[in-house]
């Protein structure tokens, strides 16, 4: 049984209202998205800024509410409330920002103590200390930590008391929503790292929200390809980073730093991502593709299973090969 199963997710923000107050201006953020996460792995989801990624994430989680689909944790709907409850204590969150993420106001204690003390999962206040305590060397801080407060730490630092604020209250996946992309590239490999432990230690699962194919790669059993709010492709990690299917994940890949750029040729892609507001029609890809014929034009391309376990939305690609 899955972990987590999201079903043909759909969130949509109102932009504009007439004066009766009726929409004018719908952005479709996330459209028709479904995706599982097993115990103990992680799945990558990658795309470029504005494609949805932590939106959909956020939706998933209920910080935004959503406009259509089924979120399963153990196969239960989380829409029912007692369902509801134990989701939102077993799947946690890391956010992007680690300054932002984190109250200025309080200590480090109790902004780790908060989760603590909301799910009733200490005894006393001696109970408490110890937890954070614990919590604290576990994402290498140490005990003094515990007094200060955020602005006296490094970024990195910052980061690791949200991650200690996370596993609390001992969750069975975390939602890394790009958590190394505003740390110096040291840190960020000191951040995976821990990460990667944690997973093992603890049996975590991870989404892990990122636009770096290439960490990705290192970090995920499973890569999901969003583009403009829609996943267009999924499979193994190693599948998708070598083997892409959809010209989109072809052109994430082609954007990672080689020492040698004559490796394999790159896919030329033309023009500029569309309005999120504004999508074209058929295929929302196909102003962009450098394969894009008429059909693409006309018709929207199913998601579907090509192979066992890759899934890509692209009229070209018949059984994992081009046409």
């Amino acid at each position: 049984m899955d972990l987590i199963a999201v079903r043909h997710l759909t969130k949509n923000f109102i932009m504009e209202t007439n004066w009766l107050g009726k929409p004018t201006q719908i952005l479709n953020a996330v459209h028709d998205m479904s995706l599982e996460i097993h115990s103990g792995e992680t799945v990558g989801l990658v795309g470029e800024s504005g494609c949805g990624k932590s939106t959909f994430a956020r939706t998933v989680l209920g910080l935004y509410s959503k406009t259509s689909g089924q979120v399963l944790y153990q196969g239960n709907d989380t829409a029912e409330t007692a369902v509801g409850i134990g989701f939102r204590r077993h799947v946690q969150m890391i956010f992007q920002d680690p300054y932002a993420s984190l109250d200025p106001r309080m200590t480090v204690e109790d902004i780790i103590s908060e989760p603590l003390r909301n799910y009733h999962l200490c005894k006393d206040d001696r109970d408490r200390r110890q937890q954070v305590k614990e919590l604290l060397q576990e994402v290498d801080l140490s005990e003094e930590a515990a007094q200060r407060y955020p602005h006296e730490f490094s970024g990195g630092q910052r980061q690791r008391v949200g991650i200690a604020r996370a596993l609390a209250v001992s969750p069975q996946c975390i939602f890394c929503d790009e958590p190394i992309s505003a740390l110096d590239v040291s840190v960020q490999v000191q951040i995976v790292n821990m990460l990667q432990r944690l997973q093992q230690e603890r049996k975590l699962s991870y989404l892990f929200i990122a636009h770096d194919l290439a960490m990705v790669h290192h970090l995920s059993h499973r890569i999901g390809v969003m583009y403009l709010g829609r996943l267009v492709e999924l499979g193994g990690g190693d599948d998708v980073f070598h083997h892409p299917l959809h010209p989109y994940t072809q052109l994430l890949i082609d954007s990672v730093p080689r020492p040698d750029p004559q490796i394999r040729p790159k896919i030329v892609i033309k023009g500029e991502v569309p309005s999120p507001l504004d999508l074209p029609a058929g295929c929302v890809f196909h102003p962009r593709c450098p394969f894009a014929d008429e059909r693409c034009k006309r018709e929207v391309p199913p998601f579907k299973e090509t192979m066992p376990g890759r899934f890509v939305a692209c009229h070209h690609v018949q059984g994992g090969g081009e046409e």
